[in-house]
């Protein structure tokens, strides 16, 4: 999602013109402290916009903090400070300052459109998705809150409440490169390969920087068995959000199939590196080692994957069984 300036107002409440002078005097006090905190709320507020956009999370972090204690019933700071701890992927932080400033402000919608992308994140569907109902209802043109609410939807099963959902977003918004990425995902579900792809590169052509649109058209073109086309996809995936494991995975996978087994190997154990509980990261090296002749080294990847995943245990024995299959064929 795009960067969102803050929502509230900056200003105290009218006041009643006192009938004598002398509360003129007595009120003069508190309205100047609150005005004056306001204002250094404010400035707060604005220098840690700066350096977010500037990619100084931690410094935008501080200076929200400093807006915060300033004035705690400011719900905008709480909303920004929770972007930012969200981009540090700091989740229980982020959630502790949207529902801040949820409790403070409870008509918020983009505060609810993030509470529910952590939800969502977390495998809370249901939750993500009353989330962005109620984004929906105190913003009924929100692109960003209908394209989350039709990834969930998607997530759970619900394609034509998906597509819905992303025809609305888009409608609203044609410009919102996020909803092509999830109406591509629901129309890949659909088995329509070619809507997929068609609507993942007009994601990329609205946001060149969306890793997401890359690794999910790679992995359309893997099953059109368009390897050379898949490995681009996932090379940029990878230089733009070098942390995704899974996208090394699949890398891993195309190179496997391309019978470049070295590089194969290196994705795999990259993946390991990011993320060491990942039990498909072992079951793929445990495949390419088994491929290499590796027969013991894979039995221990396969038994960290089965250790890590054990209801992954029959897809993983067809997979073995289909490459002992082929090692027997040669």
């Amino acid at each position: 999602m795009k960067f969102v300036t803050p929502q509230s107002v900056f200003s105290i409440g009218a006041i009643r013109r006192p009938l004598l002078a002398v509360f003129l005097f007595t009120l003069a006090g508190p309205v100047v402290q609150a005005q004056s905190r306001t204002a250094s709320a404010a400035s707060y507020l604005d220098r840690g916009n700066a350096w977010y956009k500037k990619g100084e999370v931690e410094r935008a972090i501080t200076d929200y903090s400093l807006a915060i204690a300033t004035d705690p019933r400011l719900d905008s700071a709480y909303y920004l400070r929770g972007l930012a701890r969200y981009d540090k992927r700091d989740h229980d932080g982020a959630l502790t300052d949207f529902n801040k400033a949820l409790e403070i402000n409870p008509h918020y919608a983009n505060a609810y459109i993030w509470r529910g992308n952590i939800w969502e994140a977390q495998g809370e569907l249901n939750q993500a998705i009353a989330d962005y109902n109620q984004a929906i209802k105190f913003d009924p043109r929100s692109a960003h809150a209908y394209s989350n609410r039709g990834g969930a939807r998607r997530r759970q099963g619900d394609l034509d409440g998906a597509m819905t959902d992303c025809n609305r977003a888009i409608a609203l918004d044609p410009r919102l490169a996020e909803a092509y990425n999830h109406r591509g995902l629901a129309l890949q579900e659909k088995d329509d390969l070619a809507g997929a792809i068609a609507d993942y590169t007009k994601a990329l052509a609205l946001n060149p920087r969306l890793a997401g649109g890359y690794y999910n058209r790679g992995n359309a073109f893997v099953v059109k068995r368009d390897f050379d086309r898949a490995l681009a996809d996932f090379n940029q995936a990878i230089k733009l959000n070098p942390q995704w494991a899974e996208a090394y995975i699949n890398r891993g996978t195309v190179q496997l199939a391309k019978g470049e087994m070295e590089p194969a190997l290196a994705d795999y154990d990259q993946a390991i590196k990011l993320a060491p509980r990942l039990a498909s990261a072992y079951a793929n090296r445990g495949l390419a080692r088994l491929l290499q002749g590796q027969a013991a080294e894979a039995q221990k990847d396969f038994d960290q994957c089965l250790a890590l995943d054990p209801n992954s245990r029959p897809a993983l024995e067809q997979r073995i069984n289909i490459v002992k299959q082929r090692l027997g064929a040669k």
